[in-house]
């Protein structure tokens, strides 16, 4: 597949290149009656003048300003001319290829021109299929892969795959240079951003860092969170177009995509700088100087250079006055040389090859690809772990101790949300809320209708429960308990800073249309409760249970005052804002609901601060062993209660 692609890339490239020298000799013309055409190098019109605007050729296309469809005439080959002026492009022959359906249309740079409709610009490619949306308000030409793209008044980067790799928070932005830095500002501070979103005051600092770590650290998490974003299904994409957009031949040639050019990073920023060539002693047998690479950061490789022995003298004589080129590669999960031509005077030339670079690429990263599952549709991608077939892989699902009595004074309001309309989705969440609702009903004796329970719950279902938790809390005495558990997605509300549990159908309702812990916290510090716990199997932070990266909290995470309860309440939170609340697989649960379970049935009674330490530690030590980043739950409590949450009993 690999090399159908590349071949396929090299007969574009070719085509274009002949395609644009072909360009370079046509000029825009403008005749007596104010009409646009091309004429060639020594002024002959080669395509007539019958636009009403024109712009220079570009990589063999011209845009070109018409009224719509094909200028041969009405009912041509794209159909009636439009009344309205419009933009589109032609090739060298004067045939449009991309119809003028555009309010702006620039010049194509690395593949892709920028074009406006509807006073938003996307970007589009020479078939004229639209490679980013309509939904930027200014937007420059892509350079060295990049483009730079403007949303309000914040500026961010796209690469040529359509992914905004760096978000849109800079006042100015510059373009990428080769080394794969641009110039940017935000408030009073100027700096760099790297092409993987990351800021330096300084080149030097960002080098430092990559110099300094191996390729699959630089490499793994960045490529795999772009993956996760680009087999989202998107909200106006049906099912039939997300299948047909991911699948396993499309996932593995842009993941093959995606680390070629990470490779190309990394190699780049781990170039020797001003490198320096020593000659060593000759070695007879092998008929090689020993030659060592260095430079002014100290790196250092050793090479051995076939020189026959009759060019020994001339070798050493005229070393100092050698030229060098190098080619780098990842060897080992780090960047070495791949090859070194030296050029002598009098056009000797000699060159030395690694034995390790075969010259085939392939992926250089294990991503644990083996159990891939491209099934089920409007599902994003994740990698699947198979489970066992007995009761040993779900055991908590089976063997739920039965309380001794009735808690007729606790009451339980259970929200498990796995199937978003975007197509995000939450891993095993139906499992995690009827598992726990059997744990209510029987480990912690809840009766019946002291539980409310919705799983997939949409703004309405919402309403529902705030209305009957409004009726129930009525009935609350001094005695009473009351446990929220929530399995989804949580967001803030840009204008009210407020956390809220997600329903299902927020794209079309807004954050708003979820539930507000804020809300939920003031509801039940006015009613007669003795005490409330909230379980949010969920992130506040960047990644979702899916591990999806999203824009949670523009970037910020909430502060404490946002997510500390009122009194007499406490929130065990499934992650913190720099982690993932993860599932776990093998047990089809999500990791912090599987040990919440497994704490509830191997004791019979618990106090909170038990529960949470035992949670804590095996979260911890899971999510490290199966996904190789620890997800690290969270506790908070009032600032009047303290600690006194700790001594609170299930």
């Amino acid at each position: 597949m690999r090399n159908f692609r590349q071949a396929a890339v090299t007969a574009l490239i070719m085509t274009a290149a002949v395609m644009t020298a072909n360009a370079q000799s046509l000029m825009p013309y403008r005749d007596w009656f104010g009409s646009y055409g091309f004429t060639d190098s020594v002024g002959n019109i080669v395509i007539e003048c019958r636009f009403d605007d024109v712009k220079a050729f570009s990589e063999g296309y011209a845009p070109v300003l018409s009224r719509g469809g094909d200028i041969i005439g009405e009912g041509g080959v794209f159909g009636t001319l439009s009344p309205t002026l419009k933009w589109g492009y032609i090739d060298t022959s004067g045939i449009i290829v991309i119809p003028c359906r555009f309010d702006i249309a620039n010049r194509f740079s690395e593949g892709y021109a920028a074009v406006m409709s509807g006073n938003k610009w996307g970007f589009i490619d020479h078939y004229g299929d639209t490679l980013v949306n309509y939904k930027y308000d200014e937007v420059k030409d892509f350079v060295n892969g990049y483009a730079a793209v403007r949303r309000s008044q914040q500026w961010g980067y796209i690469d040529t795959g359509g992914q905004e790799t760096v978000p849109c928070i800079y006042d100015v932005a510059g373009s990428f240079g080769t080394d794969g830095f641009a110039a940017v500002t935000k408030a009073d501070s100027s700096g760099f951003v790297f092409r993987n979103g990351d800021w330096y005051a300084n080149k030097d600092r960002a080098l430092d860092w990559i110099r300094g770590i191996p390729f699959s650290i630089y490499a793994k998490d960045k490529m795999m969170n772009l993956m996760n974003e680009w087999q989202r299904r998107q909200s106006d994409e049906t099912v039939a177009d997300w299948e047909a957009r991911v699948n396993e031949e499309t996932f593995m040639a842009r993941l093959e995509g995606l680390e070629m050019r990470s490779e190309a990073e990394y190699l780049a920023a781990n170039q020797l700088e001003a490198p320096q060539y020593t000659l060593g002693t000759y070695d007879t047998a092998a008929a090689a100087f020993n030659v060592t690479v260095s430079d002014v950061t100290g790196r250092s490789f050793h090479i051995d250079l076939p020189v026959p022995v009759q060019d020994t003298a001339t070798v050493s004589t005229v070393w100092k006055r050698a030229k060098a080129r190098l080619r780098y590669f990842v060897d080992r999960d780090r960047a070495s040389i791949a090859e070194a031509v030296f050029t002598l005077p009098g056009k000797r030339v000699y060159t030395w090859l690694n034995a390790r670079d075969t010259g085939r690429h392939g992926l250089l990263l294990d991503y644990n690809l083996e159990n891939m599952d491209f099934s089920i549709p409007g599902k994003i991608y994740r990698q699947m772990r198979s489970c066992e077939g007995d009761s040993a892989a779900v055991d908590t699902d089976y063997g739920i101790p039965q309380a001794k009595g009735r808690n007729k004074d606790t009451y339980a309001i259970i929200i498990a949300n796995g199937q978003y309309r975007t197509g995000e989705t939450v891993p095993y969440a139906a499992n995690d809320g009827n598992t726990f609702y059997q744990y209510c009903l029987r480990r912690l004796g809840i009766p019946r209708d002291n539980i409310k329970m919705v799983i997939d719950a949409a703004s309405s279902d919402m309403r529902s429960i705030e209305s009957w938790l409004e009726r129930t809390s009525r009935l609350f005495s001094v005695d009473s308990r009351v446990i929220v558990y929530f399995a989804g997605l949580c967001d803030e509300d840009d204008g009210l800073k407020e956390p809220y549990l997600l329903p299902v159908d927020y794209s079309t309702g807004g954050v708003q249309g979820g539930i507000s812990l804020r809300r939920l916290y003031t509801s039940l510090l006015h009613s007669a409760m003795d005490n409330a716990l909230f379980l949010i199997d969920a992130s506040y932070g960047e990644t979702g249970r899916d591990g999806m990266r999203s824009d949670l909290f523009n970037n910020t995470a909430p502060g404490i005052s946002e997510l500390q309860p009122e009194e007499r309440m406490v929130v065990f939170y499934g992650a913190d804002e720099t982690s993932g609340a993860y599932p776990y697989p093998q047990k089809r649960h999500g990791l912090f609901t599987y040990f919440l379970l497994k704490a509830l049935q191997n004791n019979p009674e618990i106090s909170y601060g038990a529960l949470f330490d035992y949670i804590n530690a095996n979260v911890r030590q899971t999510s490290e062993s199966l996904y190789g980043e620890e997800q690290r739950p969270e506790v908070y409590s009032s600032e009047w209660d303290g600690e006194a949450w700790r001594d609170f009993s299930l």
